[in-house]
């Protein structure tokens, strides 16, 4: 054998030697998710309700305007009761510091506006700055208590309220109203659901009904809405959207439902356009899915899978522990695709694991949710809150498109908000997570280490 046949053959036992400790189909390690620290905005937010973000002030920022509860007397057998009115905050950073905000009371608890609900922010009177816009009201009243107020932004930290349902006039209670032209008459209209745990009538020959999908339109004047709604049909529930949802150019409505039978989640076609008969115009309910029980919420989430398409998400609002032998359907989150006829039952893709409510009467879970990038590498990931479960989540999306349930806190129960923002106008943006936490009376943000 020559010199140089020895050498290759020595050459050739090495590598196949090293080959033979190498995997074949070996591949990098997953990487671990992302981790996120706690600041807490404000610990003396009682009842802390609904939080959402919104340059206020004016100096490109965002502000944080949440609402809270106050105080609850528990009643043995029955609902808690508020002790007091709740109250409505705006909080200010100071720089880019996570941990330094100023908290200013848009209103107090004697504004006597009992449970003020998700807060809107917008330029109702077209001025040039933000108002809000305070839905009202729960079932935990003893009398009615639903409200729909706007306070008018005067400047240096002053508002002034305007009334469209005062609280206590209405047998209805509000949780969100969608600022928006419905009617097409160069006019913003609220656009709400108004709900109550017994049926009630509103129109004549329609029978009574436990949520009704109103709008109350815009008009001339410093009042800015309507005092009398135009009732569109009865269901929906406590968190609409108007969106196109069947893709012809009009804007319908969505909705999870709750107090409402017969559908988690529905939507509102739009049949024809304003007119002298039909101010706001004309409109069929139908029926989303059946198969969730009762929900919480529903929203479409545009380029979701990065496919450019709009993907509809929900969240039921179930307890499978309370009370025992409780047959409602898992807690979860799930995801739609709208189908080639949209008025035909959507098929749901369930996207969350491991959401479960306590054993107590009265909670559910999930909660609200938000979407946006948590982790960083440029999909689009889900914010949720537990609610009756007391723990935060946040579901990340996989390369597959499906999504990894993860725990961002725990002891964090009938948390609100669930709100995805870059605060601190980080380079490279980095987006943080912003919860109301009712059981700890607090405002937090989560940012990503």
């Amino acid at each position: 054998m020559s010199r140089l046949t020895r050498t290759a053959t020595a050459l050739l036992i090495v590598l196949t030697s090293l080959c033979a400790t190498v995997p074949a189909t070996a591949s990098p390690a997953a990487p671990d998710p992302a981790t996120f620290s706690p600041h807490t905005i404000d610990s003396a937010l009682p009842g802390a309700a609904f939080v959402v973000a919104g340059d206020v002030v004016g100096d490109i920022r965002k502000e944080l305007v949440a609402t809270g509860f106050g105080r609850f007397q528990t009643v043995p057998g029955g609902p808690p009761i508020p002790q007091a009115a709740g109250r409505l905050a705006v909080y200010q950073q100071s720089g880019r510091d996570l941990d330094n905000w100023s908290k200013r009371l848009v209103f107090d608890t004697d504004a006597a506006i009992p449970f003020p609900n998700e807060p809107a922010l917008a330029d109702v009177d077209r001025d040039g700055d933000r108002d809000i816009v305070v839905p009202g009201g729960f079932i935990s009243c003893s009398t009615p208590c639903g409200s729909l107020t706007w306070w008018e932004h005067r400047g240096n930290g002053a508002w002034k309220r305007h009334d469209i349902v005062a609280p206590g006039s209405s047998a209805l209670f509000y949780h969100r109203a969608v600022l928006v032209d419905f009617d097409k008459d160069g006019r913003k209209d609220l656009v709400t659901v108004g709900e109550s745990l017994r049926p009630v009538t509103r129109s004549e020959g329609q029978s009574p009904a436990s949520a009704w999908i109103q709008v109350f339109r815009g008009i001339e004047g410093p009042d800015r809405f309507s005092k009398d709604p135009v009732d569109l049909a009865p269901g929906g529930g406590a968190l609409p959207v108007v969106a196109d949802v069947d893709s012809d150019g009009d804007l319908d409505l969505a909705s999870a439902q709750y107090f409402e039978p017969g559908a988690a989640f529905m939507w509102l076609e739009r049949t024809a356009p304003p007119s002298a008969d039909h101010p706001v115009g004309n409109f069929t309910p139908h029926v989303i899915d059946t198969t969730q029980g009762r929900a919480i919420q529903l929203r479409a989430i545009q380029n979701l899978y990065g496919d450019g398409r709009t993907t509809w998400v929900g969240s039921n609002h179930t307890n499978t522990v309370f009370p025992p032998g409780s047959t409602e359907p898992a807690s979860q989150m799930v995801s739609f695709s709208v189908p080639a006829d949209p008025r035909a039952p959507w098929a749901p893709t369930p996207l969350s694991s491991g959401i479960l409510s306590r054993g107590r009467p009265g909670q559910a879970a999930p909660g609200v949710f938000g979407s946006g990038d948590m982790d960083g590498d440029r999909d689009i990931d889900l914010l949720v809150s537990g609610d009756g479960d007391d723990r935060l989540f946040w579901l990340e999306q996989e390369t597959d498109h499906t999504f990894e349930t993860h725990v961002l806190a725990t002891g964090a129960g009938q948390a609100g908000g669930a709100v995805v923002a870059d605060l601190d106008l980080s380079w490279p943006p980095r987006k943080e997570a912003v919860f109301s936490v009712f059981e700890s009376d607090s405002v937090m943000v989560w940012s990503r280490n």
